[in-house]
């Protein structure tokens, strides 16, 4: 893991990707800053990093788009799988290789708040729990964008995908308010999200049976709850729907108050996207 490490890392600035990122994320988050705090005269961070979420566009597909998509093009994952580190040493090795990158801005965003502290009331506390949803939101959005990459060779077409990801997950709070949450509408939302699980599967297996099945059997599930009990689907695409709403959680994360819900929340997409690309890589492996 560690031999996977050092070369991703200096692979990240030898190509000038940590460089950009890390300097976009200086730049906004500094920008933010200057206008929030030291401009308006604002003692929190809050709205300084609330809006900083915007670098989420440019960082994740920057910093994740080529972290597997060049090494399959370049036809150097061959190599990579063949060594002797394992799986779950590559993936851990390249993952925390990007949260490094990531995490040289927010240490510099750590000393926002000292800043701040001479101009007036100490929020500390409520400063550095925004920081860490900041950090722990950008960790969850790393780690799918390294699955996203694993699945194709196309670091074009991963940093798109990168990008749908986040606009979805941002602007989930507001999609809400635009969908119907009848029964029969929340139906065939749950049959269209067996047809998006069908086709993970053939990413993941490149089986057309193994998908077909997987579609074929969860959409099967969904008419025969319907058939019995249509009430129980009344509600259920916003509830569905609300797997992906990032910005909610972080709002009520960065809002000044440690919460456990909202903080599993971001870990579980962080283990959900390594635990995928590790099995990307592993049927990779075999294949």
């Amino acid at each position: 893991m560690t031999a996977v490490y050092r070369k991703e890392m200096r692979s990240c600035f030898t190509s000038m990707t940590g460089a950009v990122a890390v300097a976009v994320m200086l730049f906004v988050t500094g920008l933010m800053f200057r206008y929030y705090n030291l401009y308006y005269g604002l003692l929190t961070l809050h709205y300084a990093v609330s809006n900083s979420v915007l670098i989420f566009y440019i960082v994740v597909p920057v910093l994740s788009m080529r972290v597997f998509a060049e090494e399959r093009r370049n036809r150097t994952d061959q190599l990579l799988l063949t060594s002797p580190t394992g799986i779950t040493g590559i993936v851990m090795g390249k993952y925390l290789a990007l949260v490094t990158v990531f995490a040289i801005p927010v240490i510099v965003m750590c000393f926002f708040p000292l800043i701040m502290t001479r101009f007036g009331q100490e929020t500390l506390k409520w400063d550095y729990v925004c920081i860490l949803a900041f950090f722990v939101m950008g960790c969850a959005y790393l780690s799918v964008g390294m699955f996203i990459s694993s699945c194709t060779e196309n670091s074009i077409i991963a940093a798109v995908l990168c990008i749908l990801f986040v606009f979805m997950t941002q602007m989930m709070s507001g999609i809400f308010t635009i969908i119907s949450t009848g029964t029969f509408q929340s139906l065939l939302f749950l049959l269209a999200l067996a047809v998006l699980c069908g086709l993970l599967m053939f990413f993941m297996t490149h089986s057309m049976l193994t998908s077909s099945f997987t579609a074929a059997l969860l959409a099967f599930i969904c008419m025969l709850a319907y058939y019995f009990r249509p009430s129980c689907f009344s509600g259920r695409t916003e509830s569905v729907l609300r797997i992906l709403d990032f910005a909610t959680h972080f709002e009520d994360f960065a809002g000044g108050s440690f919460s456990v819900v909202n903080l599993l929340f971001f870990v579980s997409y962080i283990a959900a996207g390594i635990l995928l690309t590790a099995q990307s890589l592993l049927k990779r492996r075999w294949s």
